[in-house]
């Protein structure tokens, strides 16, 4: 028996995945199967009173015996966007009776509206302000058997690639495939799951970047595209809504507003990073895919780059790999490379460089090939296009071994070519602000989405006083307290490594007990001691060279943020985030190269283990943040 299902084992995996899937819907749906009913009609108990010189709808609604609401559907047309209070008298398991308040909202965009209760209740109660020009015509409840999609989509995929880092052995063997494989159906759902709004970190500029080199010489703005672009959406929380979002946005896909064309067609070197994203909308927009289709379609552009670096990184790395996977697998740099963004090509583009830097620092005992030093450097520019703070670390690739034992007329060439570099693209970045700052010219914006924000004013205002920016800048670089996500007390108010790798943006982020979890599994990563650890030592004045460039990309990135996104003259550092670390992570792990504490274990168990923690991060986070509360 036990060899036939091993011997059939993934015919034997799809039959348990499918029953576990189906039992969970089952389940979930079980007060639906117990006592299902259609549309409830409410719309009889509505009434209009009036409240001082307002008037409000109010649907007052009770029953002798307790019944379940799973949805509430509100019909009517509305201005613009307004709440909607819920009040019930409902019971818990325990069968306790409480009085609890619920609100959500109607708006302009659609004509029906929904809200999951999902509560068992004797009465209901729904109160709306009664606006001019707004009306509501029906109102209703239901406790529907139905599938939902989404859930069953989303354990499908869990189940089944669960079953690969147990059961099937090349995952051990080849780690850089399951992380392609992985990475493409996590990556995927997001896509599928994110709908046609924004929700990721200011996504509107990237979508707006993308779509603009996509179009070419003529950009034609829809007015679903426009309304991406200036972040304009309604509120939804429920799959119904979100279906009535997708047929929106696809009619507003063919309202054409107008064209803007650009003056040249050659890209920007800062839009270099946007180029997967425009192929992929260029090709959604030649096969002329509805707009919602076409949306997603551009961010798998994102997405299959990310992946193909970092399998690249993974495949490469002699040091620290089961680490870089695991840092890979990460539910926030999943989500960004699924989104509108530049940060994945900084961050994988960087994290290549390293992982080859790494391999030639501590493993290679002969010279190193020119055409290797090449693509560092290449891949260190290219990550550094969009954001040049992180240049600096190009550096470290004077400190390899083999430009040690060349001649001083060699070296000097080298250390002069490689500083040029460095100097260059960081005066992308640091020029225009300086001849900005000498010639006073205070048209030099700062951040895009507006407030008193400054980069030239910001610079005179720090001129001014030099010892308070000097202060400024150290305290805020190691408080540690200022990583915020979207501004919001409730998601900034976490520890940072769930910011930094559960952090899905709008849509939330993992609460901090989960950070016990990802701290152990880092620490244990970080003290792993590799297969071959390579025998080179770094020497006094390596160390020397690694921490003044650390420390000064971490000062660029403070740096930066204080120049463009902080309003001028505040005493503090605003929009600095936990997630702008990730490009470091990698270059700070294979430096930690410990010989007195170390973490033995067998290779095959440290990495099954590594892939079902962050696959457990992952999924939890995915499942909490972006299904709960929106489409289950």
């Amino acid at each position: 028996m036990i060899e036939t299902i091993k011997k059939h084992k993934r015919i034997v995996a799809v039959v348990v995945i499918l029953i576990l899937t189906a039992v969970i819907e089952l389940i979930c749906n079980f007060p639906a199967i117990r006592g299902g009913y259609d549309d409830l009609d409410l719309t009889k108990y509505m009434t209009v009173e009036e409240e001082g010189n307002r008037e409000k709808y109010v649907i007052s609604y009770s029953s002798p015996q307790k019944f379940y609401i799973k949805e509430l559907h509100l019909s009517g047309t509305f201005p613009k966007e307004y709440y909607y209070t819920i009040k019930t008298k409902e019971y818990n398991s325990f069968d306790k009776e409480s009085e609890e308040y619920y609100s959500d909202t109607v708006n302009s965009w659609f004509s029906d509206f929904y809200t999951n209760l999902n509560k068992k209740v004797t009465s209901v109660e729904i109160t709306l302000n009664k606006p001019e020009d707004a009306e509501l015509t029906a109102v209703s409840c239901s406790n529907k058997f139905e599938i939902n999609k989404y859930r069953v989509l989303f354990f499908l995929a869990a189940f089944s690639m669960i079953y690969f880092c147990f059961f099937e052995k090349k995952v051990v063997k080849y780690p850089e495939r399951f992380f392609a494989i992985y990475a493409l159906v996590f990556g995927i759902l997001i896509v599928f799951f994110a709908q046609p709004m924004k929700i990721s970190w200011d996504e509107q500029i990237h979508f707006g970047n993308a779509y603009t080199l996509a179009s070419g010489k003529n950009v034609v703005w829809t007015e679903a595209a426009k309304d991406l672009q200036e972040a304009i959406s309604v509120t939804c929380n429920t799959k119904a809504e979100y279906a009535e979002l997708r047929q929106y946005m696809d009619d507003k896909g063919m309202e054409y507003l107008y064209t803007e064309t650009k003056e040249t067609l050659l890209p920007s070197y800062t839009m270099f990073a946007y180029i997967p994203q425009a192929i992929f909308l260029k090709l959604g927009l030649f096969f002329n895919l509805p707009f919602s289709i076409l949306f997603a379609f551009g961010k798998l552009g994102n997405l299959l780059l990310y992946i193909g670096i970092m399998y690249a990184a993974i495949y490469l790395a002699k040091s620290k790999k089961i680490f870089l996977l695991f840092i890979a697998m990460m539910p926030t740099v999943i989500f960004q490379a699924s989104s509108y963004t530049y940060d994945m090509m900084v961050f994988s583009c960087i994290t290549l460089a390293c992982a080859l830097w790494a391999n030639e620092m501590f493993y290679t005992e002969k010279k190193t090939e020119t055409w290797k030093i090449i693509i560092m450097v290449l891949l260190f520019v290219f990550g550094s296009y969009s954001k040049a703070v992180y240049i600096p670390l190009m550096a470290a690739i004077l400190l390899l071994p083999s430009f040690k034992n060349i001649s001083k007329k060699k070296k000097l060439v080298m250390w002069g070519s490689l500083l040029l570099i460095l100097l260059l693209v960081m005066m992308t970045f640091v020029l225009p602000t300086l001849t900005s700052t000498v010639a006073r010219d205070l048209s030099v914006s700062g951040d895009a989405r507006g407030g008193d924000t400054g980069v030239v004013r910001q610079m005179i205002s720090m001129l001014k006083h030099p010892w308070a920016s000097v202060k400024l800048m150290i305290s805020s670089v190691f408080s540690f307290d200022n990583f915020r996500n979207l501004g919001f007390s409730y998601s900034d108010d976490c520890f940072w490594g769930n910011l930094m790798f559960l952090n899905f943006a709008s849509c939330g982020i993992l609460a901090d007990k989960w950070s016990i979890l990802l701290v152990s599994m880092i620490t244990i990563l970080l003290l792993y001691q590799d297969v071959d650890s390579g025998q080179k030592v770094l020497k006094m004045w390596d160390k020397i060279v690694i921490t003044v460039m650390l420390m000064g990309t971490i000062f660029f990135i403070w740096l930066a943020l204080y120049l463009s996104f902080t309003p001028v003259g505040e005493n503090t550092i605003l929009g600095v985030q936990a997630r702008y670390y990730l490009p470091l992570l990698y270059f700070v792990a294979v430096l930690v190269r410990n010989k007195r504490i170390k973490f033995v274990c067998k290779q095959n168990l440290i990495m099954k283990i590594t892939i079902f923690v962050a696959q457990l991060l992952g999924w939890t986070a995915m499942y909490q943040c972006m299904l709960v509360g929106r489409l289950v």
